[in-house]
């Protein structure tokens, strides 16, 4: 399968990529960025690579097969992981956060992640348990589903679609994803427009059933207590609400002087890059490096 991983010049540009260096990859998906990193840090870099989605730690085994001596992988979240790295005295020289839905899970109909095919209204990223988005929409109180959708997914209409939930689950549950891009097109109109009205929603509920933002809240502080002096933390967001998560916790390390911003404004993807792999055309990638030891906060 080919895979295009999203601004990896960039990231290996601001990192520093070199041989011998260590990356954590809390969210391999198909491996992309592993693959760039193993490159630029020939012959002795290293990756250890984690992802809560089990089919794509498999597909980027597939992937990484011939490089897959200087590869460790493992399953589970990247706050259980950054936990167990430290418990362990992991060092790493670059840690990287790539967030949100890759577009191999999109390509998996049956995940539930597309509107384009009706499928089981799951959305979990990793299946082996937890809530599926039918069960959320099943037990999701009117106010709680207005503030997800608004907080996961600027959803305009938000309390009108929350209502028209409660009202349609009351009659018939929502099992799949037709069930309920039926009900937002009913609600919002089918315009020909670039951007499906149930878009946003679907991002929005997806974002809550995998608990993104918490994950990022919990995972961006433990991420920088794992950097040694000179090492490096990169976020790459598709999301403003991940973005601007980002941006206000890299201002907060760089205001109380334990890292410095590399990125004053995020980076985005350029035209040609666009062009040629939709997913970057959302992408902002923040950088910072953790500051010497000793340096002064003021």
């Amino acid at each position: 399968m080919s895979h295009v991983p999203v601004m990896a010049g960039d990231f290996l540009r601001l990192v520093g990529a070199a041989p011998g260096q260590l990356l954590v990859d809390l969210t391999v998906g198909a491996g992309g960025h592993t693959r760039a990193f193993l490159e630029a840090s020939a012959p002795t870099g290293q990756v250890l690579a984690s992802d809560r989605d089990e089919h794509a730690l498999q597909l980027a085994g597939a992937n990484l097969a011939d490089v897959a001596e200087r590869v460790q992988f493992t399953h589970g979240d990247c706050v259980s992981r950054l936990r167990s790295l430290a418990a362990d005295g992991v060092r790493p020289d670059v840690v990287l956060l790539d967030l949100g839905v890759s577009s191999m899970q999109l390509d998996q109909p049956e995940r539930g992640f597309s509107l384009r095919v009706d499928a089981p209204l799951d959305m979990r990223m990793d299946r082996s348990g937890g809530e599926t988005a039918a069960e959320l929409l099943a037990r999701v109180s009117e106010d709680e589903l207005v503030t997800l959708l608004r907080d996961g997914g600027d959803v305009r209409g938000a309390r009108r679609l929350a209502a028209a939930v409660v009202e349609r689950r009351a009659r018939r549950p929502f099992r799949t994803t037709g069930d309920l891009r039926e009900l937002i097109e009913r609600l919002a109109g089918r315009a020909g427009g670039r951007v499906h009205p149930a878009t946003q929603a679907f991002q929005a509920l997806r974002m809550a059933v995998n608990a993104e933002l918490p994950l990022l809240i919990e995972a961006l502080p433990l991420a920088l207590q794992l950097l040694p002096p000179g090492a490096h933390l990169a976020v790459l967001a598709f999301h403003s609400g991940e973005d601007r998560l980002v941006k206000q916790a890299f201002r907060a390390a760089s205001d109380a002087g334990v890292a410095e911003l590399l990125t004053k404004r995020p980076v985005q993807a350029g035209r040609d890059e666009v062009r040629a792999n939709r997913r970057a055309r959302s992408a902002k990638l923040r950088v910072l490096r953790r500051a010497d030891q000793g340096r002064s906060s003021t």
